[in-house]
């Protein structure tokens, strides 16, 4: 998939964002780009989608959003899921939203209802107390990424995770990385490290994404 063939494209942060904002700067396996982010929530949701195998794409500021005269908002990312479904984001920091009986809702929550509605946008809000309660989620997340980002530059990718397939079975449903390594001996443990995350971030395998992640975490097949 190209940039070209998406509907959205993300904004480019100005210079004064970079100078002035909390930025991270990664680059995305899943869009074969690097993907700009302000804010360490949107680099959380962000990687919550990037290593999610349902996610298709995620594209980051892909359009604003004028929720009354006078007053435009950037929306903060757009998915597309393997199924179909398109879904914008917008990011509520703790300051923006209030809680009631019916749960939390970002201020305003009827001018930002009736703004999409006019727009003709499915919008969904994601609130900081749900990225931070993943907090272990993310940090996994974070020490995956530079074995997946690494694999792109080894030939052999494939092949080892192939191999890497061949060691699960009816009879072997997880195996830990330390295993994993330890059985494929001919390669070298940062490739096979790198292919066992790459498999990880398709969806292939699995783990206990709330637990932190370790040499001895198991890592169980997903896909049969």
């Amino acid at each position: 998939m190209t940039s070209q063939s998406l509907p959205f494209a993300p904004r480019r942060l100005t210079e004064a964002e970079l100078s002035r904002e909390d930025i991270y700067i990664a680059r995305s396996p899943k869009l074969a780009r690097i993907v700009t982010l302000i804010g360490v929530l949107r680099l959380s949701f962000w990687l919550s989608h990037e290593f999610n195998p349902l996610t298709q794409v995620i594209i980051e500021r892909p359009r604003h959003l004028e929720l009354y005269a006078g007053r435009v908002v950037e929306i903060d990312f757009w998915t597309r899921s393997t199924s179909g479904t398109e879904q914008f984001w917008a990011v509520i920091g703790a300051d923006e939203f209030i809680n009631s009986k019916d749960g939390a809702h970002p201020k305003d929550a009827e001018i930002w209802d009736q703004a999409a509605h006019r727009a003709g946008l499915s919008l969904k809000f994601i609130y900081e107390h749900e990225l931070i309660r993943h907090a272990q989620r993310t940090a996994n997340y974070m020490r995956l990424l530079p074995h997946v980002q690494a694999a792109r530059r080894l030939e052999e990718i494939s092949s080892i995770a192939g191999r890497i397939k061949a060691l699960f079975s009816a009879a072997v449903q997880s195996l830990s990385f330390t295993q994993i390594e330890g059985s494929l001996t001919d390669f070298s443990a940062p490739a096979v490290r790198m292919a066992t995350c790459t498999l990880l971030h398709s969806g292939w395998l699995g783990f206990a994404q709330d637990l932190p992640l370790n040499g001895n975490t198991r890592l169980l097949r997903e896909t049969q």
